[in-house]
């Protein structure tokens, strides 16, 4: 589907931003330099320049050569994260560094985590252990053992004490954190379990497959409830939001005593054959299916009405059933590296902060050019607009991106999660 096809009222063009993945090592030391690059949509290549180090204390950061192409913002710039403007003074980008990298958790590709405000982490590699370790220093408490095939997503339940995963050997298990016992196995899905939810507390689960169902089960008594939806395409994500002005229909007279929490909920699917679909999980009617620019990877509510979808094409489809249009934006970067993971931005703890709330609804988007860019969805190249951008990955994709509330995870191909200060970031957009 084209940019201007139906239902697309706007398409919000976006510049990519690129630093020297390990900048803040080099300013560990006077005199040293980082290269910065950006890029804007219809140029052909990246504009370059150099940050250098003049001073330690107090820090000084210049952009050589002086005056062009880039601009230090001293005003935000730190040895945690540095700040920068185009010399066309249309944006500003903040490059955050990691405040910690853990490196002894995995040695292969991490491509699912998870963290509790409880301070636990669960994550996957490319050898199929899944660990649960702790956010605090990274020390890994225990390894889960037990997939046959490729583990492609786990997660906590609400609880923070037991994990669910699901892939490729077409099993969704469920997990103690506290002992690493497997109670649980699912089976029912004919092809790859892509990804699986909690709905409320935890007592149903839903899983999504290649198979092209979306199926609801019963944890406790170890069965599939229903099958929710069958699409004709794999379904590659999903997640669940309560709706205010999206009709769900009535609920199943014969609702199962065993299916908790269903009632209201919608779930969206982002699909391979570029569509997402809404479906009422109460009564299993498909609400509606719209189409994507290109093949669905993930998908989050990002209010009671509207979700947004990342697709492989490097788009980002933001949609409000609130309107007549459906898909009211679209967010594409001068670049079209595929969106492997949308998360919401944690508020702000502290109230009415200036320039904090006006971010408490946008979102992350990592990316397979190792990329995570917090994106604000009023962003307009009318006005200076603020990016924020995680670094430490070296080209290496960047498969997903949680928060604990105090700090961002991220999972990567090079093996490590790195850790991001919550309070950091509010500090950048004040």
């Amino acid at each position: 589907m084209s940019l201007e096809a139906e239902g697309v009222t706007s398409v919000v063009k976006i510049p990519f931003f690129g630093i020297q993945c390990d900048w803040d090592d080099s300013f560990r030391r006077q005199n040293e330099t980082a290269w910065i690059s950006v890029r804007y949509h219809g140029q052909d290549k990246s504009t370059h320049g150099d940050l250098i180090c003049r001073k330690k204390d107090p820090l000084q950061i210049e952009a050589l050569p002086e005056g062009e192409p880039f601009e230090v913002n001293s005003k935000r710039t730190t040895n945690r994260f540095v700040t920068v403007k185009d010399s066309s003074g249309r944006c500003e980008c903040s490059f955050l560094a990691p405040d910690a990298i853990f490196n002894k958790i995995h040695n292969k590709s991490v491509v699912s985590l998870d963290v509790t405000e409880g301070g636990l982490g669960v994550s996957v590699c490319g050898n199929n252990q899944l660990k649960i370790w702790e956010t605090s220093g990274g020390s890994v408490r225990r390894t889960f053992d037990g997939h046959r095939a490729d583990v492609y997503s786990c997660k906590f339940f609400p609880s923070g004490l037991v994990v669910h995963s699901c892939g490729a050997d077409l099993t969704i298990k469920i997990w103690s954190a506290e002992d690493g016992s497997c109670p649980v196995i699912l089976k029912g899905h004919t092809a790859a379990v892509q990804d699986c939810l909690a709905v409320d507390r935890g007592r149903n689960i839903i899983s999504v497959s290649k198979d092209g169902k979306a199926r609801l089960w019963d944890v406790g008594e170890s069965k599939c409830l229903a099958t929710l939806v069958e699409c004709e395409a794999p379904i590659n994500a999903c997640c669940l939001s309560s709706p205010t002005a999206i009709p769900l229909g009535t609920p199943l007279e014969a609702m199962s005593e065993r299916e908790v929490g269903t009632v209201g909920k919608l779930l969206l699917l982002a699909r391979e054959d570029s569509k997402v679909t809404g479906v009422s999980v109460a009564n299993r009617e498909e609400a509606f299916t719209v189409p994507l620019p290109s093949p669905g990877n993930c998908v989050i509510a990002t209010g009671p009405n509207t979700f947004a979808v990342g697709c492989q094409g490097g788009e980002i489809a933001m949609h409000d059933r609130r309107k007549t249009s459906v898909a009211i934006r679209q967010i594409v970067s001068a670049t079209q590296t595929p969106i492997l993971d949308l998360m919401m931005h944690p508020r702000s703890p502290v109230p009415s902060r200036p320039g904090v709330d006006e971010f408490n609804r946008s979102f992350w988007a990592s990316k397979s050019d190792g990329t995570c860019v917090l994106i604000n969805p009023i962003f307009s190249m009318e006005k200076p607009t603020r990016f924020v951008q995680l670094t430490g990955p070296d080209c290496d994709p960047v498969y997903q991106v949680k928060h604990d509330g105090n700090n961002i995870y991220t999972a990567c191909r090079d093996g490590l999660i790195r850790k991001y200060s919550i309070g950091l970031i509010s500090k950048i957009l004040e």
